[in-house]
């Protein structure tokens, strides 16, 4: 019946699934030596710049803070963004400071 045949073509698919994908089992892998690339260190110099404030602090700092800024529309993001406080840019929210 219906039983028997489902488990039929369960034990085909179990023997020999299909993945959606055809795939090549590589039976042997490649040396360590051919795979392996060489270290090289990056040419980048890490600088401090003191005058740049942290914008995360910043906007942390406030513990009193209950609600969150009107929301305003950010043309160069072009989707409504909390109000930036004074001193601040979009791009100085971007930039990434150092401890």
């Amino acid at each position: 019946g219906i039983n028997a045949e489902y488990g039929s073509l369960k034990n085909v698919y179990s023997a020999n699934p299909i993945f959606g994908v055809q795939y090549q089992v590589e039976d042997r892998l490649e040396p360590l030596e051919q795979v392996t690339v060489a270290y090289e260190e990056d040419d980048i110099e890490i600088t401090e710049d003191n005058a740049q404030s942290d914008a995360f602090v910043a906007y942390y700092a406030d513990g009193n803070k209950r609600e969150d800024a009107e929301p305003v529309f950010c043309e160069q993001l072009g989707l409504a963004i909390e109000g930036l406080k004074d001193g601040f840019t979009l791009e100085s929210l971007w930039e990434v400071t150092g401890i």
